[in-house]
C-alpha cells in the first residue's frame, strides 16, 4: 500500500474508511524544475495501479505566444485552460471539472515591440502586472473572466484578434491593471474552497504548485509528502516538517511568497531520488518506502 504508515486516515463516507495520500509537488527552480512531469508520473502510475487519483493545480499562468496551443484550446472550450492544467487532467483520466481542479488561471501576453520603438531593454522591462491580460476565477458555483484591456492592446495583432474573440464568448469582465494583482491575491481563498472539494473525493491526491513557490495557497500546506523537484532530483520531505518550516518563514510573509530554497536549507530529506528525463516508474512506492521505514 501507498504511504502506509505515518499518514491519517479520514472518513470518505459513512460507511467507509480509507486513507488519503495527498502529495505536494514543488519546484526547486524559479522555472524548469519539473512539477508537472513529476506530477504526471505519480498521477499515471497511481491510475494504472486502479487508485483513485485526483490532483489540483490551483494557480496557474500561460503565456499566449509561447504556448498558443492553449489559446485554441480556450477558445474551443469556451474557458481559460492553462497547459499543466490539461496535461494533468488528462493523464488523471479526469472526470472532476477542470475548472475546480485549476481554479486560478492567468494568460500572459508579450507587448508588441514595434509599439515599444524595438527597444529590447523596454521591451524585457515589461513588468509582470503590464502582462497579465485575462484571468480566470473559478468557485464551486461560478466560473467568471476578467482582462485587462490596456494589455490586450498593447500585444501583437496576430494573438490581439484571437484573444478579442475569446474574451466574447466567456463574456469577461474589464478591470484595471492595478486591480489584477489584488485580485489574484483574493482568489487564493477561493482556490482553496474547490481543493478542500477534491480532496475528499479521491483515495491519492497531487498538488503542484507554480514556479519555486513553497505553496501555492494556505490550505495546500496541509499535505503528507511534500516532493521538492529539480531536474534529475527529487527530495522528498514529511509535509508536516515542511509546513512548520514554511509557517516559520512565514510569519510576516504569506506561504506562497516563501520560496522552495528558503524551506529545504533548514530541512533534511526523508529521501533523495535520482529520476530520469521522461516517465518515472515506480515513484508512488519509491516516497511511500520513505515513511514506512
Amino acid at each position: 500500500m501507498f504511504f502506509q504508515a505515518g499518514f491519517r486516515e479520514r472518513e470518505i463516507n459513512q460507511n467507509r474508511k480509507r486513507q488519503l495520500y495527498e502529495c505536494r509537488i514543488t519546484g526547486f527552480l524559479p522555472y524548469d524544475s519539473g512539477k508537472t512531469t513529476l506530477a504526471k508520473s505519480l498521477i499515471e502510475e497511481a491510475y494504472e495501479r486502479g487508485v483513485d487519483v485526483g490532483f489540483s493545480k490551483p494557480i496557474s499562468g500561460i503565456n499566449g505566444w509561447y504556448q498558443y496551443e492553449c489559446v485554441v484550446k480556450s477558445i474551443k472550450a469556451g474557458l481559460l485552460i492553462g497547459e499543466d492544467l490539461f496535461k494533468l487532467h488528462t493523464a488523471a483520466k479526469s472526470s472532476d471539472p477542470i475548472e475546480y481542479e485549476g481554479p486560478v488561471v492567468t494568460l500572459l501576453l508579450p507587448p508588441d515591440p514595434e509599439r515599444v520603438g524595438w527597444d529590447a531593454s523596454v521591451y524585457t522591462s515589461v513588468c509582470l502586472p503590464n502582462q497579465i491580460s485575462v484571468i480566470r476565477i473559478s468557485d464551486l458555483e461560478k466560473t467568471r473572466h476578467y482582462y485587462v484591456p490596456s494589455n490586450v492592446e498593447r500585444t501583437v495583432v496576430s494573438l490581439k484578434n484571437e484573444i478579442e474573440m475569446f474574451l466574447n464568448i466567456v463574456n469577461a469582465k474589464p478591470i484595471e491593471a492595478e486591480k489584477s494583482e489584488e485580485l489574484l491575491l483574493n482568489s487564493r481563498s477561493i482556490a482553496d474552497k474547490c481543493l478542500h472539494h477534491l480532496k475528499k473525493r479521491h483515495e491519492f491526491f497531487v498538488i503542484e504548485s507554480y514556479n519555486n513557490a513553497a505553496a501555492p495557497t494556505a490550505s495546500s500546506l496541509e499535505v503528507d509528502v511534500v516532493a521538492v523537484v529539480a531536474p534529475g532530483k527529487v527530495a522528498v520531505f514529511s509535509g508536516n516538517d515542511y509546513k512548520r518550516a514554511v509557517l516559520a518563514l512565514s510569519s510576516i510573509r504569506e506561504p506562497w511568497r516563501v520560496t522552495t530554497e528558503e524551506v529545504v536549507s533548514l530541512l533534511n530529506p526523508a529521501l533523495t531520488l535520482d529520476i530520469e528525463p521522461k516517465k518515472e516508474s515506480m515513484i508512488l512506492d519509491k516516497i511511500g518506502n520513505a515513511f514506512n521505514n
